[in-house]
């Protein structure tokens, strides 16, 4: 049920996924999405969030390379495939909470910030060990889960992977050129 929600919040919205359309989707017996979410579907969607984030992080995790732009093209590799796969239709579950949320919602917004501050630490840390200066490292990786965040809202608008490519292009810029041995 967490991934269907995930699937279906981040190609719909939170408000336009209901709980029923989890059920038929996942598969699961009707009357478990209350059992198991008994806080409805702000509890349903924090679960949704954190289940993604978790692969999200171990996905990125996995990177073995030493290059900063092997550990962008990690990260835009991702949301590549989930793009691709979904012929532009896909996209994240917490950016679909976070727009969809409304005033008040804390629990929600606390659970999108650490989301998405987790996913920018993470790939921080990483340029860093790659050899980006600490000044640089968080900045580049809030402007890349930005950049990415805001591609697969226009993949969605135009159905497939161009605009993701075109931004993809342009954040390996943004990199120090590396040395030849490197790459």
């Amino acid at each position: 049920m967490v991934q269907s929600a995930a699937s279906l919040i981040g190609s719909r919205g939170m408000n336009a996924t209901s709980f029923s359309e989890v059920v038929d989707d996942s598969g699961a017996p009707r009357g478990s999405i209350y059992h198991h979410f008994p806080d409805g579907k702000k509890q349903l969607a924090e679960e949704a969030i954190r289940w993604t984030s978790e692969r999200v992080l171990a996905y990125q995790r996995a990177y073995s390379g030493h290059t900063a732009a092997g550990v962008l093209e990690r990260f835009i590799g991702m949301w590549r495939q989930l793009v691709v796969a979904s012929g532009g239709t896909a996209g994240c579950v917490v950016a679909g909470v976070a727009i969809d949320s409304e005033p008040g919602e804390n629990s929600l917004i606390q659970v999108v910030r650490a989301t998405f501050q987790a996913w920018v630490s993470l790939l921080a840390s990483q340029l860093e060990g790659v050899g980006i200066p600490a000044v640089r490292a968080t900045p580049l990786a809030l402007t890349v889960l930005a950049a990415m965040e805001g591609a697969l809202i226009l993949c969605r608008a135009e159905g497939n992977a161009a605009p993701l490519d075109a931004v993809a292009g342009e954040l390996l810029k943004l990199l120090p050129q590396e040395p030849a041995e490197l790459r």
